[in-house]
């Protein structure tokens, strides 16, 4: 009877902590009835994908597309000074823009790392900062050039890891 006991109970707390699991990663969301509250407040909010309302409102409409880390030289001087690691992430208009980044992601990210080791990134010899702003620009133009649509806002640096020297 004890083992009975023990085995029910255990059962519960599995089943629970199942539960409580797919209700914090959203996966009961739909089932409960949880998502039609925020398509409600949605509605209120609808003006935000026009480019109306606050700037809060339209930086939770933007769409962003992130690479995996990307390795780049850094040159000062004329020679490799150490490696950086990049994670970079693409802003975009619309889910269309983001579609055509996905399409092509492999292809992209070969041609940045064909891009940064060929006309590697520039360190300023006084300051030692590296020049983000080329960076951008670089990393911008390049996937404009490759996506034919004119969706691409904005390119953001979020991290940057040095390695060696």
């Amino acid at each position: 009877m004890k083992n009975i006991i023990i085995a029910v109970f255990g059962l519960i707390v599995l089943l629970g902590a199942t539960g409580g699991g797919l209700f914090f990663m959203g996966m009961l969301d739909e089932p409960l009835g949880l998502n039609e509250y925020a398509e409600a407040e949605g509605e209120n909010g609808a003006g935000a994908a026009s480019g109306e309302g606050s700037d809060a409102e339209q930086v939770a409409e933007a769409l962003f597309v992130q690479f995996e880390p990307i390795s780049a030289p850094v040159i000062a001087n004329g020679r490799v000074e150490y490696q950086v690691l990049l994670t970079l992430s693409l802003q975009v208009s619309d889910i269309g823009a983001k579609n055509d980044v996905n399409a092509v992601l492999p292809r992209l990210r070969d041609a940045m790392h064909t891009e940064l080791f060929t006309t590697p990134i520039l360190r300023d010899e006084t300051t030692g900062a590296i020049d983000l702003a080329d960076l951008k620009k670089r990393v911008l133009s390049l996937t404009r050039n490759m996506i034919d649509n004119d969706g691409i806002e904005d390119v953001l640096i979020l991290k940057i890891l040095r390695m060696g020297g």
